[in-house]
């Protein structure tokens, strides 16, 4: 097992700095959503992974914390996320991008 990001979706949807989309050095690991904050009655959507692209390397962590302080990201073991978004489960519309959160271990 390996750390991977974990993004809070109730911190992300609040701020919607997207920093970590643009930081990220693994293309199309961190994704933006327009309606993953919102089912939650927030405003602005929320960043999320695609857990079987990234490398675990906490830039995202970093950029987060330091740039953004916001402190929506941290690291945590794969096998310890409850539903996670897998590249295969990636809809990618012209304007938006949407994912089927699925368990990390499947797929």
């Amino acid at each position: 097992m390996y750390l991977v990001a974990d993004i809070n979706v109730e911190i992300c949807a609040a701020k919607s700095c997207k920093l970590c989309t643009q930081y990220c050095p693994e293309a199309n690991t961190i994704l933006y959503s327009d309606e993953m904050g919102k089912d939650k009655g927030f405003k602005y959507g929320s960043a999320y992974v695609a857990v079987d692209r990234c490398k675990g390397c906490a830039q995202c962590v970093w950029v987060c914390d330091n740039m953004a302080k916001n402190n929506a990201i941290k690291m945590i073991m794969i096998d310890q996320l409850p539903k996670a978004a897998l590249t295969e489960n990636v809809a990618y519309g012209e304007k938006s991008t949407t994912a089927v959160l699925a368990s990390p271990v499947v797929g």
